[in-house]
């Protein structure tokens, strides 16, 4: 009988072996929106959940009779590719909810700007047909007179058969094409609100979406803290906690170092955006005065002819039709532009702006905090060697250092100050940047302006660093602040 359970367990051991070998991490391709629909991604994150389930069922097996070591790190690596693979497509419907939420605003922004001209539009309109009026009544119209004492409101007046079969033919085209400008108006403040109530709906999935994403990233790290993997690295991390003073010091010594070097580089590149947005405002200052004296002097020009027709009006016929005081609703004067065309929104939405760095990656082997007496300003996503390092914000490239060779973990520092070949960018708003430390080399340089997404790099172990990851830091004014805040989960 124990023989044959030998058997057994053996045969056990091989086949996870197997597995073992079909089961190990690859490069993978990251999920878009153009290769899958949401429906598509949903059944892909569908079935990876039943294979996360099925390889828990199996650990529990394990664990309970200490059975094959070989075949539970077989199984865990399973379900840690596919955890992995739920993340990556989480992370392409945050990334597409955002894009809708982006899109939205700037629908909402268009729509709210037709809806202030068409007021402005019926507004002047309005006025032009109240002197119409007026230079009817003062001629003796008496049914006019009638239509006016009748009506509740001006959209009363303006249904009045009486007072449309009274009015001359260009005075019925004037009244026609308010009418009409009403009804789009209208029309236009149901379609924002109905605009509004999607983006409500879409801020809700972003959330969900959201508080599911930390929900995997909590699973996948117990899931890598039983692996052989991560049992060695942390080994090696005790190893290094233990090291003499001296070599602390000198860590710490780099450190300072490196921090006066990367705050002067920010400190920089955040005056050159000071100075650029200065000048940016003085030319819209200078637009929006020259605007607005431009308005000024038609507003100017059309109350003087409103006042010349109401001094000496004219009495309209049906064989000579008034010309009206001003334009009409259908033929608006050409006017300088009062307001800049809409812009993509700068929004933050619950401040998860800043998009993964490294996708297909989402371990993280040390979180931002202090450790062993000192400040960890990043974290570190790790499990990844040779993965594409990516921009997590579009900026421009401040800092950039390609010079490391030591491609390998280390106990101690081999060139940049510790961070190895890194990568810092400084962004668009000119209070955040970011860095991308010991990667294996780096795609980008000095001064190039790279947008959201784009490979800057790949995963290495350069500078001081003991094994294969990227050290990913966000900073505000030049201040290392928790990123955790700031991605998309």
């Amino acid at each position: 009988m124990r023989k044959q359970n030998g058997k057994r367990l053996a045969a056990a051991v091989l086949a996870f072996a197997c597995i073992a070998g079909m089961a190990q991490p690859s490069r993978k391709a990251p999920v878009t929106a153009q290769a899958a629909t949401i429906a598509e991604l949903e059944a892909q994150k569908e079935a990876n959940n039943k294979k996360i389930a099925a390889y828990e069922e199996q650990l529990r097996q394990y664990s309970q009779d200490q059975k094959a070591e070989e075949a539970y790190q077989a199984t865990l690596t399973g379900k840690i590719s596919a955890i992995e693979s739920n993340l990556q497509i989480l992370d392409t419907e945050l990334e597409n909810i955002k894009a809708a939420l982006a899109q939205s605003d700037v629908e909402i922004a268009a729509m709210e700007n037709t809806i202030d001209r068409q007021e402005e539009d019926i507004d002047k309109g309005l006025k032009e047909f109240k002197l119409r009026l007026r230079a009817m009544y003062v001629n003796g119209n008496d049914s006019l007179a009638s239509a006016l004492v009748g009506a509740t409101d001006f959209y009363d007046l303006l249904s009045k058969y009486e007072l449309i079969s009274c009015v001359a033919r260009h005075d019925d085209e004037l009244v026609n094409g308010l009418k009409d400008e009403l009804e789009e108006y209208h029309g236009n403040l149901t379609t924002l609100e109905a605009q509004k109530e999607q983006e409500e709906q879409q801020q809700a999935d972003l959330e969900a979406k959201q508080n599911e994403m930390k929900d995997s990233m909590g699973e996948l790290q117990k899931a890598y803290a039983d692996s052989e993997a991560e049992k060695k690295r942390l080994a090696q991390e005790q190893v290094n906690a233990n090291k003499s003073i001296e070599e602390l010091e000198e860590q710490n010594r780099l450190a300072d170092e490196a921090e006066k070097e990367i705050l002067e580089e920010i400190r920089r590149a955040e005056e050159e955006a000071k100075k650029r947005a200065a000048e940016k405002s003085a030319a819209e200052a200078a637009a929006k005065k020259a605007a607005e004296e431009a308005a000024a002097k038609k507003a100017a020009e059309d109350a003087k002819k409103a006042a010349q027709q109401t001094t000496n009006p004219a009495a309209p016929s049906p064989e000579t039709p008034a010309a009206p005081a001003t334009p009409t609703p259908q033929q608006p004067a050409t006017e300088a532009p009062t307001q800049a065309p809409t812009e993509a929104p700068t929004q933050d939405y619950s401040n998860a702006s800043f998009g993964w760095p490294c996708p297909g990656h989402y371990y993280i082997s040390s979180t931002y905090g202090y450790r062993w007496g000192t400040l960890h300003k990043g974290i570190d996503i790790a499990q990844n060697q040779g993965a594409a390092v990516v921009a997590s914000k579009s900026g421009t490239v401040i800092r950039a250092v390609n010079t490391c060779t030591h491609n390998y973990g280390k106990s101690s520092n081999c060139c940049g100050n510790g961070y190895g070949n890194h990568v810092i960018i400084m962004h668009d708003d000119g209070t955040y940047s970011t860095l991308y430390g010991h990667m294996e080399s780096i795609t980008v340089s000095l001064n190039q302006y790279v947008n959201k997404g784009d490979t800057i790099g790949y995963v290495g172990s350069t500078g001081w660093s003991t094994g294969f990851h990227l050290h990913f830091e966000i900073r505000k004014n030049g201040t290392a602040v928790d990123p955790s805040g700031y991605l998309n989960y």
